[in-house]
């Protein structure tokens, strides 16, 4: 899942402003277990917190597990952590503002980073160096990856297509018009999914011809996707505030955007914070027909989305800075946890835990959700 990142200006802060940080955040994170105990089944698990860079965007997952890399766009930097434990490898100078990173497919011991107005840069594994850099035509915003071609299937910032680059060089090979900015993007079989922030679509695309099979209304301004391979479902979290249908953003003149303006339509870090709205909630998609089936009302301002192991419960981080988790089976929010924070990305991590990368707070929370989560 490629989630929709945003965030707030830096002001400094002094001694005692820091002090009623460190208070508040111990008082939050003194309160995880209380808040997610009262939600039903499981024990409560205490939240484990790593350190990282201010105005975390995005997170990825290295092929074998062993490695966490959180982009942090106010700090300019990616931070490397190991896995289980969270502890610190490597902090990565970069270009300004990295939006997006991705362990490189096809053997490449190193990571991209987009940053900056269009750079990629592909960094060493362990973060000891800049192995190689780009300069693709377009701004890159989320990576994703189509294991059978080796291409990646990236968002695009500011525009409606869906890019298709050679992951060995990153050479442009096409884009594809999907009709909205691309917000997230998942593979199943030779089609990818694409979640679309303009009138509120998932989009399914034939890799092979890339072409557009079939569009379905999710709701109002997606932010997030997760699929069921096994139910054969899409789950897509929309941050509401819209009627579905309408349009929640204007859609943009390609021949008046310079790369810089491409940016500007993406990066909100300096834009104050969306008031989070009424009518946000998850859609469910079925995959066979591209069909909407249901619509789970989620308060807060769905950004996010990660589904269980077990198939049974779906993690939605919320705007308003609470991590929901849905039992599916029930229709209902089972529990919700206090995070201390605005979510930045979600990323599920090996053995059921989920990791939230915090955009206001130089934090990844941690959490094992219980219940029936595997």
């Amino acid at each position: 899942m490629e989630p929709a990142p945003s965030g707030q200006a830096l002001s400094p802060a002094s001694g005692s402003a820091r002090g009623g940080r460190r208070l508040a955040a111990l008082l939050s994170f003194g309160a995880l277990g209380l808040a997610w105990g009262c939600g039903g089944r499981g024990p409560a698990v205490p939240a484990e917190s790593w350190r990282i860079g201010l105005g975390a965007r995005a997170m990825a997952l290295s092929p074998g597990g062993g490695l966490l890399a959180v982009a942090c766009a106010r700090s300019n930097d990616v931070w490397l952590l190991s896995l289980p434990d969270g502890a610190k490898v490597a902090r990565v100078d970069t270009a300004p503002r990295p939006r997006a990173v991705y362990f490189a497919p096809g053997g490449r011991r190193g990571f991209y980073v987009a940053a900056g107005l269009t750079g990629v840069a592909l960094v060493a594994s362990n973060g000891s160096g800049l192995l190689d850099d780009f300069s693709p035509p377009l701004p890159i915003r989320a990576f994703s990856a189509d294991p059978g071609s080796g291409n990646l299937l990236c968002a695009l910032a500011g525009l409606p297509l869906l890019g298709v680059f050679r992951g060995s060089d990153l050479h442009l090979d096409s884009v594809l018009a999907v009709g909205g900015e691309v917000q997230a993007v998942g593979l199943l079989g030779g089609d990818a999914w694409v979640a679309t922030r303009r009138a509120g679509g998932l989009v399914k695309v034939s890799v092979k011809r890339m072409s557009v099979v079939a569009q379905a209304l999710a709701g109002p301004d997606p932010d997030g996707l997760a699929l069921d391979r096994r139910a054969g479902l899409a789950y897509v979290p929309c941050f509401g505030g819209q009627p579905a249908g309408d349009l929640p953003r204007p859609p943009f003149d390609l021949a008046d955007l310079s790369p810089t303006a491409l940016l500007e339509t993406d990066d909100l870090l300096d834009a104050p914070v969306d008031p989070v709205p009424a009518g946000g909630g998850v859609a469910v998609l079925r995959l066979r027909d591209t069909r909407r089936v249901d619509y789970l009302p989620v308060p807060g301002g769905p950004l996010g989305a990660a589904l269980s192991p077990s198939g049974r419960e779906l993690a939605v981080d919320c705007a308003d800075g609470v991590l929901r988790v849905l039992d599916l089976r029930a229709r209902a929010v089972r529990a919700g946890l206090p995070l201390g924070g605005r979510p930045g990305a979600m990323l599920a991590l090996p053995g059921g835990r989920l990791a939230v990368a915090l955009q206001d707070r130089k934090a990844v929370v941690v959490v094992d959700p219980g219940g029936a989560w595997n």
